[in-house]
This record gives structure tokens, sequence and C-alpha cells, in this order.
């Protein structure tokens, strides 16, 4: 008979962990259920150096839904504050990734005027929340003098709150 509950509990949580329901990382907030079409993002930072340097938090963020696209450039005060560049142990970039940017975007992109320019056409701005992330790359640029900068990229699934 316990053996039985146990399993009913597993089956119970692992039901709850579905795919639409977003498990927030370590820093944004988690968004909760999310519905509908997704866009696709197309996301690059500068996150050389640890917390607060100099240009760290320098984002783009280009945003697709079938023939309509928005993009924005902006510091964010989010990454800004991160301590580590791409990958923060004992998670690899993948996990370090996602582990910063699932949840509500509106904490990464921390300005009213920034978020609304970029989401307003598909959606509540802050009701958007990043679902899932792909193709991560992190990547050093040589700008020639000494001048080298950390380049994190992926591309993301934004989907809204109902």
């Amino acid at each position: 008979m316990r053996r039985a509950a146990v399993i009913l509990t597993l089956v119970a949580v692992v039901s709850m962990l579905g795919a639409s329901d977003v498990r927030g990382g370590a820093f944004l907030l988690p968004a909760g259920k999310t519905t509908g079409p997704g866009l696709t993002a197309t996301i690059v930072i500068d996150v050389t150096g640890g917390q607060g340097a100099t240009g760290k938090g320098l984002t783009t963020i280009r945003v697709q839904k079938a023939s309509v696209s928005a993009a924005v450039i902006f510091n964010s005060s989010y990454v800004a504050s991160l301590v580590d560049e791409c990958i923060s142990a004992p998670l690899d970039l993948q996990g370090t990734t996602a582990n910063r940017f699932t949840g509500l975007i509106d904490g990464l992109v921390d300005t009213p005027e920034v978020l609304n320019s970029l989401l307003i056409q598909f959606g509540n701005p802050s009701k958007a929340a990043i679902t899932a992330q792909d193709y991560v790359a992190c990547t050093s640029v040589d700008y020639g003098g000494g001048v080298v900068r950390k380049m994190l990229s992926f591309t993301a699934v934004i989907q809204f709150q109902p």
C-alpha cells in the first residue's frame, strides 16, 4: 500500500511539471502556466566580467512571429548583476542559461518602454515569459588591442500567461 502511495505521488509531481508549466530559474520570476503559440526570440548578451563590470548587460533581443518582428538593444541591470560570465558552476552552459533565463521576461528587460516596444504587438508584455532556450553559445569576441568580450547567445521561445 505504501509503495502505491509513493508511485501515485511521483506521478502527480511529474504531471505538475508539464511542458507549459514554466519553472523559473534562480533569478527570473516563475511564470506559471503559459498558453498559445510562442514567439521566436534571438538573444545576444554581453556577459563580460564580474558583477557590475563595464559593458556587462548590453543586450539585443529580436522577436518574430510569422512575418512580424521587433528588435531592441538595451542595458539589462539584471545581467549586469550576475557574478559569473557564461557558466555558473556546477551547471553547464545550457543549464546555466536555462536557470538564468527561464521565467517572466520583465526581469531581464527591466525598462518598461523597451519591453513594450518589443512585445506590445504580440501580447501583454507583463505576462510574457521565456519558456525554453536552444542553440546556446558563449563566444569570445576579440575587438583587437587586448579587448575581448564574452557574448552569450541563444534562441528562446516566449509565450504569454492567460
